[in-house]
């Protein structure tokens, strides 16, 4: 990826490096260390994002924002000491388990889910309305707006194209809307 688009895409998402940022607390770091250490993560997923995969930047940088800014409150602090209601386990054992661990419900969406949803909704429904009925039928279709997410084969198939045309259908609709949004 060039130098200026990855540069692009760093800037246009930090409010969101920002949003991550917060949700976490450490003493010995402030939230502009934790947004700086998020930062590095984002452009680090931005050399590695493929926007020909359909994913949104933002979905596919999370984790790397998040790893970033967990690997630096680690170096500061040590491990998230385990806080267990099993009297069985040791105090001071070494376990595997960090409070994360114990906490997150891998079923459940991620805290922040709501916001990138919101802010992806939000700035993809400004950028589609620069496109034709049947741009904007595959674009929501494929990425799953107001509506399903479907596979190019699926939109192919319920608008009689083949999966090809729909390819080209949505990779004109793309370039599309980001120069509509790069024109706003």
């Amino acid at each position: 990826m060039d130098k200026k688009l990855r540069d692009e895409l760093v800037s246009k998402n930090m409010g969101y490096v920002v949003t991550l940022a917060r949700q976490y607390t450490c003493e010995l770091l402030t939230t502009d260390d934790l947004v700086s250490e998020g930062s590095i993560g984002m452009i680090k997923a931005a050399e590695k994002f493929d926007a020909s995969r359909g994913k949104p930047f933002v979905t596919f940088a999370a984790p790397y924002i998040r790893h970033a800014i967990e690997e630096a409150i680690r170096k500061v602090t040590g491990e998230v000491p385990v806080l267990s209601t099993d009297e069985s386990l040791p105090v001071g054992s070494k376990n595997n388990y960090t409070l994360l661990n114990v906490l997150e419900d891998k079923d459940a969406p991620k805290a922040d889910a709501a916001v990138e949803q919101n802010a992806l909704s939000d700035d993809m429904l400004s950028a589609i309305v620069t496109l034709n009925e049947r741009e904007q039928t595959v674009i929501k279709a494929f990425f799953g707006i107001d509506e399903e997410h479907k596979t190019m084969a699926e939109i192919g198939q319920a608008m009689g194209l083949k999966r090809e045309r729909v390819r080209q259908i949505r990779d004109k609709a793309l370039r599309k809307m980001h120069k509509a949004s790069s024109n706003s």
